[in-house]
């Protein structure tokens, strides 16, 4: 039988590769529901190819020009405003979420899911990273597992199979180092859009390559590990592997290193999320291991990347510090992509609001909201963003 999923940001470049792996494996997934920001056009041809998916666009705008376009589909639609994310998961009762939205945006319809008990295939790393012990608290009450696809945070998940994190001496986080990895100190303030867009080894949308660029992603995804494996800060840490073909490293107490390797293509990691806790015999993304380039480690240059340091200032004043970090750097991010903030000025935005909005502890939803509310307001006032 199946697994009926529901994919939220299907438009995006996770939810594409969701989408092939989808079509590889017809046999073992079906496609029950489908959500966008505000990509309808390509939400209509999705919803061409699964017919039996109910689907939503969460700008009501996009919503309305999508049935104009394509009135057949209205019997399928779940309506716009509101929470309608929330809604395609209640009306479609799906046995996985896959949650692929970028930003803030993608915690509440987390907390719905694994309050109704169903488990949820994550790769919007900011709900963790704004709610961990609120996400957390709630897969633990219903048992409803939270399954990473982040390449890394899969790679650490079957590195673990077997262990206890009290056999864990570190774990090592690989980072490509992004587009301006090799490029002079000097020249970094002041790069245009198409040279950090432009990175070297993965294929993904704007923002999250923004991120990879500061390192901020890098941030994200410790603090992401931290709450998804029950780790402490001081036993993650981060370094520079250019090749993205090991994707974490795990030293155990008895000094043993296990990692977990394969071709930088995101297909595999959401394969073996949609379908844990077995394996699927798979055709995709094959690797070579005598064709592998040389792989090399290197330490994080701390100069290099500020807004890594940052997000590890987040990561231990603890509380509503990661919203804070995450709020502000969406904002700083997209006006950087319109071309309304130099690159060199992300870091600075960050850091102005993890000093200036008031740190407090998050025990609900409600709390996180908030903080994302009052940097948000901050953040406008002070620079216009």
């Amino acid at each position: 039988m199946s697994k009926r999923i529901v994919i939220l940001g299907s438009t995006g470049s996770v939810g594409r590769n969701v989408l092939d792996v989808v079509a590889h494996h017809p046999d073992e997934f079906e496609v029950v529901g489908l959500a966008a920001r505000a990509n309808s056009d390509l939400l209509a041809d999705q919803c061409a190819v699964h017919t039996n998916a109910r689907f939503v666009v969460q700008d009501e705008w996009a919503q309305r020009e999508l049935l104009d376009g394509h009135p057949d589909l209205a019997a399928r639609s779940i309506s716009g405003g509101g929470e309608p994310f929330v809604r395609l998961i209640e009306e479609t009762s799906p046995d996985l979420l896959v949650n692929c939205l970028v930003g803030f945006v993608g915690l509440r319809p987390t907390l719905t899911a694994l309050e109704a008990g169903l488990p949820v295939a994550l790769a919007n790393k900011e709900a963790v990273v704004t709610g961990g012990d609120v996400v957390m608290r709630a897969s633990r009450r219903s048992r409803a597992a939270v399954i990473p696809i982040d390449s890394e945070h899969v790679a650490i998940s079957q590195c673990l199979r077997g262990s206890s994190v009290d056999d864990v001496k570190r774990v090592f986080l690989t980072a490509s180092g992004g587009a301006l990895r090799d490029r002079p100190l000097e020249e970094l303030a002041e790069v245009r859009v198409e040279d950090v867009l432009a990175h070297p080894t993965w294929v993904m949308g704007d923002k999250i390559t923004v991120d990879s660029a500061t390192l901020l992603n890098k941030g994200l995804e410790v603090i992401e590990a931290h709450w998804l494996f029950d780790l402490p800060f001081d036993k993650i840490e981060v370094v520079i592997h250019p090749q993205s073909i090991m994707h974490c490293l795990v030293e155990f107490k008895d000094n043993s290193i296990l990692s977990q390797m394969g071709n930088p293509d995101m297909r595999l990691p959401i394969l073996y999320a949609l379908s844990y806790p077995k394996r699927i015999e798979t055709d995709m993304a094959k690797s070579t291991v005598l064709e592998f380039p040389e792989l090399t480690l290197a330490p994080v240059d701390r100069q290099r990347y500020p807004c890594f340091e940052l997000a590890m200032r987040a990561a231990r004043m603890g509380g509503n510090a990661p919203a804070i970090l995450n709020s502000s750097n969406e904002l700083a991010v997209g006006a950087f992509l319109a071309q309304k903030l130099p690159f060199g000025d992300i870091p600075h935005v960050i850091e102005i609001a993890l000093e200036k909005v008031a740190h407090a502890p998050v025990e609900s939803f409600d709390d996180v909201l908030e903080t994302d509310r009052t940097t948000r307001a901050f953040i406008t006032e002070k620079f216009g963003i």
